[in-house]
Protein backbone atom coordinates (compact mmCIF):
# COMPACT_ATOMS: atom_id res chain seq x y z
CA UNK A 1 0.00 0.00 0.00
CA UNK A 2 1.27 3.66 -1.01
CA UNK A 3 2.84 5.24 2.13
CA UNK A 4 0.86 8.52 2.81
CA UNK A 5 2.28 11.65 4.09
CA UNK A 6 2.81 12.07 8.03
CA UNK A 7 -0.51 13.10 9.33
CA UNK A 8 -2.87 11.45 7.24
CA UNK A 9 -5.27 8.46 8.29
CA UNK A 10 -5.38 5.48 5.89
CA UNK A 11 -8.40 5.12 4.30
CA UNK A 12 -7.77 1.31 3.24
CA UNK A 13 -8.68 -2.00 4.16
CA UNK A 14 -6.82 -1.31 7.52
CA UNK A 15 -8.71 -0.25 10.38
CA UNK A 16 -7.51 3.03 11.93
CA UNK A 17 -8.66 3.51 15.56
CA UNK A 18 -8.89 6.93 16.90
CA UNK A 19 -10.75 8.58 19.63
CA UNK A 20 -11.62 12.41 20.56
CA UNK A 21 -10.80 13.31 24.22
CA UNK A 22 -13.55 13.83 26.37
CA UNK A 23 -13.65 17.24 26.83
CA UNK A 24 -17.11 17.80 29.15
CA UNK A 25 -16.52 14.50 31.03
CA UNK A 26 -19.10 11.47 31.28
CA UNK A 27 -22.69 13.12 31.05
CA UNK A 28 -24.74 13.78 33.76
CA UNK A 29 -28.34 14.60 34.73
CA UNK A 30 -27.92 17.64 36.53
CA UNK A 31 -29.17 17.13 40.19
CA UNK A 32 -32.48 18.84 41.61
CA UNK A 33 -32.95 21.75 42.82
CA UNK A 34 -34.88 21.34 46.33
CA UNK A 35 -38.05 22.47 47.37
CA UNK A 36 -37.07 25.11 49.59
CA UNK A 37 -35.21 27.07 47.01
CA UNK A 38 -37.85 26.93 44.19
CA UNK A 39 -40.08 27.77 46.96
CA UNK A 40 -38.03 30.84 47.00
CA UNK A 41 -38.22 31.83 43.75
CA UNK A 42 -41.66 31.00 43.14
CA UNK A 43 -42.50 33.59 45.95
CA UNK A 44 -40.47 36.54 44.72
CA UNK A 45 -43.33 36.75 41.54
CA UNK A 46 -44.96 39.23 41.77
CA UNK A 47 -49.25 39.12 42.82
CA UNK A 48 -49.94 41.31 39.53
CA UNK A 49 -48.09 38.75 37.49
CA UNK A 50 -48.58 35.10 39.54
CA UNK A 51 -51.72 34.16 37.85
CA UNK A 52 -50.37 33.82 34.95
CA UNK A 53 -47.06 32.71 35.38
CA UNK A 54 -47.61 30.65 38.13
CA UNK A 55 -49.84 28.31 35.79
CA UNK A 56 -46.88 27.91 33.54
CA UNK A 57 -45.28 26.54 36.82
CA UNK A 58 -47.76 24.16 37.41
CA UNK A 59 -46.98 22.80 34.00
CA UNK A 60 -43.60 21.59 34.24
CA UNK A 61 -44.15 18.66 36.20
CA UNK A 62 -45.63 17.23 38.97
CA UNK A 63 -43.96 18.11 41.60
CA UNK A 64 -44.08 22.01 41.16
CA UNK A 65 -47.81 21.88 40.54
CA UNK A 66 -47.78 19.95 44.03
CA UNK A 67 -45.68 22.56 45.51
CA UNK A 68 -48.25 25.20 44.19
CA UNK A 69 -50.89 23.65 45.47
CA UNK A 70 -49.70 23.01 49.09
CA UNK A 71 -51.61 25.07 51.60
CA UNK A 72 -47.95 25.68 53.02
CA UNK A 73 -46.32 27.75 50.14
CA UNK A 74 -50.46 29.43 49.63
CA UNK A 75 -49.79 30.75 52.89
CA UNK A 76 -46.06 32.18 52.72
CA UNK A 77 -47.11 34.08 48.95
CA UNK A 78 -50.00 35.77 50.74
CA UNK A 79 -47.80 36.67 53.56
CA UNK A 80 -45.10 38.16 51.65
CA UNK A 81 -47.43 39.99 49.63
CA UNK A 82 -50.57 40.31 51.71
CA UNK A 83 -52.56 42.22 48.89
CA UNK A 84 -55.39 39.62 47.45
CA UNK A 85 -56.61 39.85 44.15
CA UNK A 86 -59.68 41.91 42.71
CA UNK A 87 -60.61 38.62 40.59
CA UNK A 88 -63.81 39.27 38.97
CA UNK A 89 -67.32 40.65 40.15
CA UNK A 90 -70.93 38.98 40.34
CA UNK A 91 -73.48 40.76 38.61
CA UNK A 92 -77.26 40.51 39.00
CA UNK A 93 -78.35 40.37 35.08
CA UNK A 94 -81.86 41.86 34.31
CA UNK A 95 -82.51 40.25 31.06
CA UNK A 96 -81.90 36.80 31.82
CA UNK A 97 -84.60 35.85 33.82
CA UNK A 98 -82.48 36.33 36.63
CA UNK A 99 -79.25 34.91 37.54
CA UNK A 100 -76.06 36.28 38.93
CA UNK A 101 -72.82 36.09 36.66
CA UNK A 102 -69.42 35.88 37.82
CA UNK A 103 -67.49 38.65 35.35
CA UNK A 104 -63.68 37.84 35.74
CA UNK A 105 -61.14 40.88 35.71
CA UNK A 106 -58.28 38.21 35.91
CA UNK A 107 -57.11 35.07 34.26
CA UNK A 108 -59.39 33.20 37.28
CA UNK A 109 -62.47 31.41 36.01
CA UNK A 110 -65.30 29.76 38.04
CA UNK A 111 -66.48 26.07 37.27
CA UNK A 112 -69.43 27.55 37.29
CA UNK A 113 -69.71 31.90 36.25
CA UNK A 114 -73.70 31.48 35.95
CA UNK A 115 -76.03 31.20 39.09
CA UNK A 116 -78.97 30.31 37.74
CA UNK A 117 -82.22 31.47 40.07
CA UNK A 118 -79.68 33.10 42.22
CA UNK A 119 -79.17 36.66 43.03
CA UNK A 120 -75.10 37.23 44.50
CA UNK A 121 -75.95 39.42 47.81
CA UNK A 122 -72.79 40.44 49.16
CA UNK A 123 -68.54 38.81 49.00
CA UNK A 124 -66.10 39.13 51.88
CA UNK A 125 -62.82 37.02 52.59
CA UNK A 126 -62.92 34.58 49.56
CA UNK A 127 -67.27 33.64 49.78
CA UNK A 128 -69.85 34.84 48.06
CA UNK A 129 -73.40 35.00 49.78
CA UNK A 130 -76.39 33.95 47.40
CA UNK A 131 -80.28 34.11 48.10
CA UNK A 132 -82.71 31.91 45.52
CA UNK A 133 -84.53 33.53 43.45
CA UNK A 134 -88.33 32.73 43.70
CA UNK A 135 -89.55 32.27 39.91
CA UNK A 136 -93.33 31.92 39.13
CA UNK A 137 -95.02 28.49 41.29
CA UNK A 138 -92.30 28.63 43.72
CA UNK A 139 -92.98 28.96 46.94
CA UNK A 140 -90.74 29.51 49.60
CA UNK A 141 -90.76 30.60 53.20
CA UNK A 142 -89.10 33.47 53.43
CA UNK A 143 -86.05 35.36 51.21
CA UNK A 144 -83.84 34.56 54.67
CA UNK A 145 -84.97 30.16 54.05
CA UNK A 146 -82.90 30.15 50.77
CA UNK A 147 -79.75 31.72 51.20
CA UNK A 148 -76.12 30.03 50.48
CA UNK A 149 -72.60 30.55 50.62
CA UNK A 150 -70.34 30.12 47.86
CA UNK A 151 -66.93 29.65 47.32
CA UNK A 152 -66.22 30.71 43.38
CA UNK A 153 -62.56 28.71 43.47
CA UNK A 154 -63.45 25.28 45.07
CA UNK A 155 -67.02 25.50 43.75
CA UNK A 156 -68.01 24.85 47.31
CA UNK A 157 -71.31 25.64 48.74
CA UNK A 158 -72.90 25.77 51.75
CA UNK A 159 -77.33 26.35 52.43
CA UNK A 160 -78.41 27.87 55.18
CA UNK A 161 -81.11 26.70 57.28
CA UNK A 162 -84.33 28.76 57.12
CA UNK A 163 -84.00 31.72 59.82
CA UNK A 164 -87.46 30.99 62.14
CA UNK A 165 -89.36 34.15 62.58
CA UNK A 166 -93.14 34.57 63.45
CA UNK A 167 -93.40 37.45 61.67
CA UNK A 168 -93.01 38.07 57.53
CA UNK A 169 -89.77 39.85 56.99
CA UNK A 170 -90.57 42.73 54.70
CA UNK A 171 -87.09 44.16 54.24
CA UNK A 172 -83.51 42.75 54.77
CA UNK A 173 -79.67 43.17 54.11
CA UNK A 174 -77.28 40.19 55.14
CA UNK A 175 -73.43 39.42 54.97
CA UNK A 176 -70.83 36.99 54.82
CA UNK A 177 -67.41 37.28 56.51
CA UNK A 178 -64.71 35.38 58.30
CA UNK A 179 -65.96 33.90 61.84
CA UNK A 180 -63.70 35.73 63.50
CA UNK A 181 -63.81 38.99 61.89
CA UNK A 182 -65.31 40.31 64.85
CA UNK A 183 -62.53 39.87 67.41
CA UNK A 184 -59.82 40.69 65.08
CA UNK A 185 -57.89 37.10 65.60
CA UNK A 186 -57.62 36.74 61.83
CA UNK A 187 -55.70 38.40 59.54
CA UNK A 188 -57.77 37.07 56.54
CA UNK A 189 -54.66 35.50 54.68
CA UNK A 190 -55.65 31.71 55.01
CA UNK A 191 -59.54 31.55 56.74
CA UNK A 192 -60.34 29.22 53.48
CA UNK A 193 -61.50 27.14 54.51
CA UNK A 194 -62.26 28.32 57.73
CA UNK A 195 -65.33 29.04 59.42
CA UNK A 196 -67.88 32.14 58.31
CA UNK A 197 -70.44 33.69 59.77
CA UNK A 198 -73.56 35.06 57.94
CA UNK A 199 -75.19 38.52 59.80
CA UNK A 200 -78.85 38.87 58.67
CA UNK A 201 -80.73 41.91 59.52
CA UNK A 202 -84.75 42.31 59.19
CA UNK A 203 -87.32 44.62 59.36
CA UNK A 204 -90.87 43.38 60.44
CA UNK A 205 -93.73 44.84 61.78
CA UNK A 206 -92.67 44.78 65.03
CA UNK A 207 -89.13 45.39 65.06
CA UNK A 208 -85.43 45.46 63.71
CA UNK A 209 -83.84 42.20 64.35
CA UNK A 210 -80.22 40.78 63.62
CA UNK A 211 -79.22 37.17 63.62
CA UNK A 212 -76.07 35.64 63.28
CA UNK A 213 -75.33 32.10 61.65
CA UNK A 214 -72.44 30.01 62.38
CA UNK A 215 -70.92 26.99 60.23
CA UNK A 216 -69.35 25.61 62.98
CA UNK A 217 -72.86 25.12 64.87
CA UNK A 218 -74.75 25.03 61.38
CA UNK A 219 -77.55 27.54 63.44
CA UNK A 220 -78.76 30.92 63.73
CA UNK A 221 -78.37 32.62 66.83
CA UNK A 222 -81.03 34.21 69.17
CA UNK A 223 -82.11 37.35 67.56
CA UNK A 224 -81.12 40.67 68.77
CA UNK A 225 -83.99 43.73 67.90
CA UNK A 226 -83.99 47.55 67.63
CA UNK A 227 -86.36 49.58 67.93
CA UNK A 228 -88.30 50.06 63.66
CA UNK A 229 -86.08 52.13 62.31
CA UNK A 230 -88.60 55.07 59.96
CA UNK A 231 -86.78 53.80 56.73
CA UNK A 232 -86.05 50.88 54.96
CA UNK A 233 -82.45 48.65 54.67
CA UNK A 234 -81.08 49.87 51.06
CA UNK A 235 -80.49 46.03 50.28
CA UNK A 236 -78.87 47.74 46.99
CA UNK A 237 -75.73 48.72 48.96
CA UNK A 238 -73.34 46.54 50.10
CA UNK A 239 -72.59 46.10 53.63
CA UNK A 240 -68.82 47.63 54.74
CA UNK A 241 -67.06 45.38 57.29
CA UNK A 242 -64.62 48.32 59.36
CA UNK A 243 -63.23 47.70 62.57
CA UNK A 244 -65.32 45.27 64.45
CA UNK A 245 -68.89 46.61 63.25
CA UNK A 246 -70.62 46.29 59.63
CA UNK A 247 -72.51 49.69 58.07
CA UNK A 248 -75.54 48.93 55.96
CA UNK A 249 -76.69 52.24 54.26
CA UNK A 250 -80.96 53.37 54.95
CA UNK A 251 -82.84 54.18 51.58
CA UNK A 252 -83.07 57.59 51.87
CA UNK A 253 -79.27 58.03 52.17
CA UNK A 254 -79.32 60.37 55.53
CA UNK A 255 -78.46 57.66 58.49
CA UNK A 256 -77.11 54.38 58.06
CA UNK A 257 -77.01 51.20 60.72
CA UNK A 258 -73.85 49.61 62.53
CA UNK A 259 -73.97 46.48 63.75
CA UNK A 260 -71.41 45.82 66.56
CA UNK A 261 -70.71 42.07 65.93
CA UNK A 262 -68.84 41.64 69.68
CA UNK A 263 -71.60 43.23 71.30
CA UNK A 264 -74.48 42.31 69.28
CA UNK A 265 -76.00 45.75 69.12
CA UNK A 266 -77.61 48.02 66.50
CA UNK A 267 -77.18 51.64 66.79
CA UNK A 268 -78.48 54.24 64.00
CA UNK A 269 -75.35 56.81 62.83
CA UNK A 270 -76.26 60.29 60.81
CA UNK A 271 -73.73 60.63 57.38
CA UNK A 272 -73.65 63.68 55.67
CA UNK A 273 -76.11 65.46 54.44
CA UNK A 274 -76.57 66.80 50.83
CA UNK A 275 -79.35 68.75 48.78
CA UNK A 276 -79.35 66.56 46.42
CA UNK A 277 -80.49 62.88 46.00
CA UNK A 278 -77.63 60.67 45.95
CA UNK A 279 -76.49 56.84 46.25
CA UNK A 280 -73.81 56.33 49.60
CA UNK A 281 -71.97 53.48 49.91
CA UNK A 282 -70.11 52.90 52.73
CA UNK A 283 -66.06 51.31 52.98
CA UNK A 284 -63.47 50.83 55.20
CA UNK A 285 -60.02 53.26 55.29
CA UNK A 286 -57.18 52.40 55.06
CA UNK A 287 -56.78 53.25 58.85
CA UNK A 288 -59.32 50.86 59.62
CA UNK A 289 -61.64 53.19 59.92
CA UNK A 290 -65.08 54.19 58.39
CA UNK A 291 -65.31 56.05 54.93
CA UNK A 292 -68.07 57.13 52.66
CA UNK A 293 -68.07 56.97 48.84
CA UNK A 294 -70.65 59.09 46.46
CA UNK A 295 -70.10 60.91 43.28
CA UNK A 296 -71.50 64.69 42.79
CA UNK A 297 -73.77 65.82 40.42
CA UNK A 298 -70.62 67.33 38.94
CA UNK A 299 -69.21 64.00 38.76
CA UNK A 300 -66.86 64.19 41.51
CA UNK A 301 -66.08 61.50 42.98
CA UNK A 302 -66.24 62.04 46.94
CA UNK A 303 -64.22 60.10 49.90
CA UNK A 304 -65.66 61.08 53.56
CA UNK A 305 -64.27 60.03 56.56
CA UNK A 306 -65.82 59.70 60.03
CA UNK A 307 -64.31 61.17 62.76
CA UNK A 308 -65.40 59.72 66.15
CA UNK A 309 -64.60 60.62 69.94
CA UNK A 310 -62.80 58.75 72.67
CA UNK A 311 -66.53 57.45 73.49
CA UNK A 312 -66.69 56.11 70.04
CA UNK A 313 -69.93 58.60 68.92
CA UNK A 314 -69.37 60.77 65.56
CA UNK A 315 -68.19 64.04 66.02
CA UNK A 316 -67.70 65.00 62.53
CA UNK A 317 -67.51 63.69 58.91
CA UNK A 318 -64.77 65.04 56.95
CA UNK A 319 -63.83 65.10 52.85
CA UNK A 320 -60.59 62.80 52.39
CA UNK A 321 -60.45 63.32 49.06
CA UNK A 322 -62.15 64.41 45.70
CA UNK A 323 -61.58 63.28 42.70
CA UNK A 324 -63.26 64.63 39.00
CA UNK A 325 -63.97 61.96 37.34
CA UNK A 326 -64.51 63.85 34.42
CA UNK A 327 -60.65 64.40 33.51
CA UNK A 328 -60.55 60.63 34.11
CA UNK A 329 -63.13 59.12 32.09
CA UNK A 330 -64.28 59.23 28.12
CA UNK A 331 -65.94 62.04 26.94
CA UNK A 332 -69.52 60.38 26.45
CA UNK A 333 -69.00 58.57 30.04
CA UNK A 334 -70.99 60.77 32.41
CA UNK A 335 -70.47 59.52 35.87
CA UNK A 336 -74.08 58.66 37.67
CA UNK A 337 -73.25 57.16 41.19
CA UNK A 338 -70.84 54.44 43.36
CA UNK A 339 -72.10 50.82 42.72
CA UNK A 340 -69.65 49.23 45.01
CA UNK A 341 -66.11 49.43 46.72
CA UNK A 342 -63.89 46.87 47.00
CA UNK A 343 -61.73 48.64 49.67
CA UNK A 344 -59.75 45.86 50.27
CA UNK A 345 -57.47 46.42 47.13
CA UNK A 346 -59.02 50.12 46.63
CA UNK A 347 -61.17 49.80 43.43
CA UNK A 348 -64.29 51.69 43.53
CA UNK A 349 -67.00 50.63 40.55
CA UNK A 350 -68.76 53.66 39.46
CA UNK A 351 -71.84 53.71 36.81
CA UNK A 352 -71.87 55.84 34.11
CA UNK A 353 -74.23 56.21 30.54
CA UNK A 354 -71.73 54.07 28.84
CA UNK A 355 -71.37 51.27 31.59
CA UNK A 356 -69.65 50.58 34.38
CA UNK A 357 -65.89 51.31 35.30
CA UNK A 358 -63.30 50.95 37.89
CA UNK A 359 -61.02 53.47 39.69
CA UNK A 360 -58.37 52.51 41.42
CA UNK A 361 -57.26 54.82 44.26
CA UNK A 362 -53.90 53.80 44.60
CA UNK A 363 -52.82 54.15 40.77
CA UNK A 364 -56.05 56.25 39.63
CA UNK A 365 -55.94 53.82 37.13
CA UNK A 366 -60.03 53.53 35.44
CA UNK A 367 -61.27 50.67 33.16
CA UNK A 368 -64.31 49.67 31.77
CA UNK A 369 -65.55 46.53 33.09
CA UNK A 370 -69.51 46.16 31.87
CA UNK A 371 -72.17 47.77 29.83
CA UNK A 372 -75.62 47.67 30.87
CA UNK A 373 -77.98 44.94 31.67
CA UNK A 374 -77.72 44.23 35.53
CA UNK A 375 -78.55 46.16 38.65
CA UNK A 376 -76.43 44.95 41.27
CA UNK A 377 -72.20 44.87 41.36
CA UNK A 378 -71.06 42.69 43.91
CA UNK A 379 -67.08 42.83 44.20
CA UNK A 380 -65.30 39.19 44.41
CA UNK A 381 -61.54 39.65 46.34
CA UNK A 382 -59.48 36.77 46.99
CA UNK A 383 -56.18 35.40 47.10
CA UNK A 384 -55.57 32.66 44.27
CA UNK A 385 -53.06 30.39 43.34
CA UNK A 386 -53.94 28.83 40.18
CA UNK A 387 -53.12 24.83 39.38
CA UNK A 388 -54.26 23.09 36.72
CA UNK A 389 -55.35 19.67 37.81
CA UNK A 390 -54.21 17.88 34.93
CA UNK A 391 -50.59 18.63 35.82
CA UNK A 392 -51.69 17.31 39.40
CA UNK A 393 -53.23 14.42 37.74
CA UNK A 394 -50.08 13.07 35.59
Amino acid sequence: MEKLPPGFLSLGSESAEFSFPDLLGTHRTPPQLPDEIIEEILLCIPPDDHDEHLLYVALVCKRWACLLASRGFRRRYRERHRTPLLLGFLGNLIDTGGYARFIPTRAFRPVHPDRHDYRAHDARHGRVLLNRIARCGDVFQGVEAALIVWDPITDDQWPLPPLQRDQPVHNWTAAVLCATAGVGTCDHLDCLPGDFHVVFVGIDDKEMFASVYSSDSATWSEATSANLPHDQLNEAVLPALAGNALYLVFRMGMTMLKYDLATKVMSVLPIPISWYLRRVVPMAMDDGGLGLAEVDMQSNLILWSMEVSADGDVENWVVSRQIDLRTLLPAHALAFCVVAVADAVGVIFVYTDDGVYTFNLNSGQVTKVFSYGFYDVIPFVSFYTPVLRAALDR
